[in-house]
């Protein structure tokens, strides 16, 4: 298999796969979109089915292209785990710029009333603290998605394995016949 990101490397393949994301296009209509000839073009088609980044149908002469997204998906993940440390470090600036902001605003309000404004506390600390208070926050409910999928597969594992058994229904004895009340009854046992 031929790697996602080797694949994802050329600018024709990736114009290829922005040409297919819309909708599948045949062989002919990606050609006169990219203008490439056929034998360049036939390769790259060949590179980005082999990266599982495209997948083929060919009925008679006519192939079709359509996105695979399990190519993607890979590409995706690989990703994926860069967003955690950028969401960390958006989170410092926004604590920073939150910081700057503030001892902005007091700056702004020292000249309009013309007195000193005085700050208790380090804007740029604080907002450094905002930061990794926010960063904290995100890792914690990270963590806990993470737990709860895993509580509910186990939920789910246990519910396909264990279908409830179907309670028999419990027979009732039969009540007891009462001596006859009637008055002829009593007259025939006599």
């Amino acid at each position: 298999m031929t790697d996602v990101f080797t694949a994802l490397a050329d600018a024709n393949r990736r114009t290829i796969l922005e040409l297919v994301a819309a909708e599948p296009k045949s062989i002919a209509s990606i050609a006169k979109a990219t203008k490439l000839s056929a034998t360049v073009l036939d390769k790259h088609l060949k590179v980005l089915v082999q990266a599982e980044l495209l997948t083929v149908v060919t009925k008679g002469k006519s192939s079709t292209y359509s996105l695979n997204k399990k190519g993607l998906g890979e590409a995706a993940k690989w990703f994926g785990k860069f967003g955690s440390a950028f969401m960390t470090g958006q989170a410092d600036l926004l604590g920073e710029n939150l910081g700057n902001l503030i001892s902005s605003a007091a700056g702004w309000l020292e000249r309009r009333v013309g007195a000193k404004i005085n700050l208790d506390f380090d804007p740029e600390e604080t907002g450094k603290e905002l930061g990794r208070k926010l960063s904290d926050a995100k890792r914690e409910a990270t963590e806990k998605v993470e737990e709860d999928k895993v509580k509910v597969k186990v939920a789910t594992k246990k519910a396909s394995g264990k279908a409830p058994a179907k309670k028999a229904p419990v027979a009732k004895a039969a009540p007891k016949k009462a001596a006859a009340k009637n008055p002829a009854a009593k007259n025939a046992k006599a």
